[in-house]
């Protein structure tokens, strides 16, 4: 329900996907601002396969851009166009909003924070890197 949600209101205002949201996301996140798409799909957990459809998609939107990869010159790497950059600024706002309506009326400052702490456990366990 909360998916549904934040993809709509993103695409009504934003008109992007959550999907893209979270590929220029998880994109802007990278140590040096540019991912290899097996990085891209373990991040948002889908197949390469998808991760290579979704990638397409957005780059035709304009929004993320592929480049030689310095290490391996069979792959390449995706980075933020500067309107991706853009709209991910835009959509981030939007995208806190939205959730924070969601769980404030329902929980506390408190337990959103546990419930956050809770997720990045959970997460981090189910790839094999458990956190104290």
């Amino acid at each position: 329900m909360l998916w549904d949600r934040v993809d709509a209101v993103l695409r009504e205002r934003h008109e992007v996907s959550l999907a893209f949201f979270e590929a220029l996301h998880f994109t802007s996140q990278a140590q040096d601002g540019s991912l290899r798409l097996g990085d891209l799909a373990k991040a948002i957990r889908i197949t390469i396969g998808g991760a290579s459809k979704l990638v397409d998609r957005v780059i035709a939107a304009g929004l993320l851009e592929r480049l030689p990869d310095p290490h391996d010159r069979r792959a390449a790497r995706i980075r933020l166009t500067r309107e991706g950059a853009r709209k991910l600024r835009t959509a981030t706002r939007t995208y806190e909003e939205t959730v924070a309506a969601f769980a404030e009326p329902v929980l506390s400052p408190i337990e959103q924070q546990q419930l956050q702490d809770y997720i990045t456990r959970l997460l981090a366990a189910a790839q094999g890197h458990i956190t104290e």
